[in-house]
């Protein structure tokens, strides 16, 4: 069960990283802002909600927020290494 509310939680964080404009993981998804940042906040509630249920009040918010603070620290990085060939400065 851990692991799938650490999961849940990284979806949520993707749903909140693809919705913002200077991404460009998924050009696609700019089109679909509005839909992705409604999606992230029953996803991070869920995944908050479940961890509550199964492991206790603050031992369960903190593992639902540690996927996704890692991931929201993850995902520009991954961003900016994709993007490394793309264009070279300097």
């Amino acid at each position: 069960m851990n692991w799938i509310c650490i999961g849940v939680a990284a979806l949520a964080a993707l749903n909140l990283y693809l919705a913002s404009p200077h991404q460009t993981l998924w050009p696609a998804a700019l089109r679909r802002q509005a839909f992705l940042r409604w999606l992230a906040v029953p996803l991070a509630v869920g995944s908050v909600a479940t961890a509550v249920d199964t492991y206790g009040g603050w031992c369960g918010v903190c593992i639902a927020l540690s996927g996704f603070m890692t991931m929201l620290v993850a995902l520009p990085y991954l961003d900016a290494w994709r993007r490394k060939g793309a264009r070279h400065v300097g």
